[in-house]
């Protein structure tokens, strides 16, 4: 069975993505704000593209949902300034991993 974070480096964790965590995920010391901003904005993000009425917490417990904001913050991570000229709002495997949020979601409300 496939993991469904489709990283080994990405840890399941039910308090969500941290700051300790994008470092390693990244490779990176410091940048502790940035990343900080990037996280915030990144789970709000999802949320607000999935459902804004779920608790945060209830997403964060979900493995698929930390995969995405990492994603998202890898993304803005490393085309902070250049996103005017990107051709992307996002990447696909980010809209893949909303969809597939979606979808369960839909399944258990539904």
């Amino acid at each position: 069975m496939a993991d469904e974070t489709n990283s080994p480096r990405a840890p399941s964790t039910s308090a969500g993505v941290t700051v300790g965590d994008m470092q390693d995920y990244l490779a990176i010391d410091g940048d502790d704000n940035v990343l900080k901003s990037l996280i915030e904005y990144a789970e709000e993000d999802a949320r607000g593209s999935i459902d804004s009425t779920i608790d945060i917490e209830i997403y964060r417990k979900l493995p698929i949902f930390n995969q995405a904001v990492r994603t998202l913050v890898d993304f803005n991570y490393y085309n902070r300034g250049a996103l005017s000229g990107q051709q992307i709002a996002y990447p696909k495997s980010y809209q893949y991993m909303l969809n597939k949020i979606r979808w369960k979601a839909g399944q258990s409300n539904g």
